[in-house]
């Protein structure tokens, strides 16, 4: 009877012990999974940049063009809602670790139209070469014209369905 208990209690803890084990590989791959979508989130920025630069010289980039995930304006956008990543089919991409990457891209703006338009107040690094318009006192001083900000927001869909959201700000 005592090697009747004993051996159930071996059981159970054998048991235990796989359980505990498919615990922490699910939680290993979940990690392996998140750090893949903050590679796949890169890429997305980059893609981003590479489009905001290709219409910077045209004046594209004053009026809102939602079919190319662009919108001359800062307001926020249904970023959680699935139509809004589907209006731009050329702003998803698959990469390499088989992530669905989507991205959209906001100028930090009051209003669309062209940024110096009265009322048109842009998140912007000013052409200015006077001292105290740095927020450091080792910063450079920028000179030349504006350069204005843009909130690109990404989504990343993974394999396992589950979608990550990333935001970064750049100047151009």
């Amino acid at each position: 009877m005592l090697v009747l208990v004993a051996l159930v209690a071996m059981m159970v803890s054998g048991i235990a012990l796989v359980r505990s084990m498919d615990t922490n590989t699910l939680v290993a791959g979940n990690l392996a999974s998140r750090n893949a979508t903050v590679n796949s989130a890169d890429a997305g920025v980059q893609a981003a940049v590479n489009w905001i630069q290709a219409n910077s010289t045209t004046g594209a980039l004053n009026a809102d063009a939602a079919a190319s995930g662009y919108y001359s304006h800062g307001d926020d956008q249904a970023w959680t809602s699935g139509t809004f990543w589907s209006t731009c089919t050329g702003c998803t991409f698959t990469d390499a670790a088989r992530n669905q990457v989507s991205w959209s891209v906001s100028r930090m703006c009051k209003l669309t139209g062209n940024p110096t338009d009265s009322g048109n107040f842009c998140a912007s690094l000013n052409g200015s070469t006077s001292n105290g318009g740095s927020y450091s006192s080792d910063a450079i001083n920028f000179t030349g014209s504006p350069k204005y900000f843009y909130r690109i927001t990404i989504q990343v869909v993974d394999t396992r369905n589950s979608s990550t959201l990333s935001q970064a700000f750049v100047t151009l």
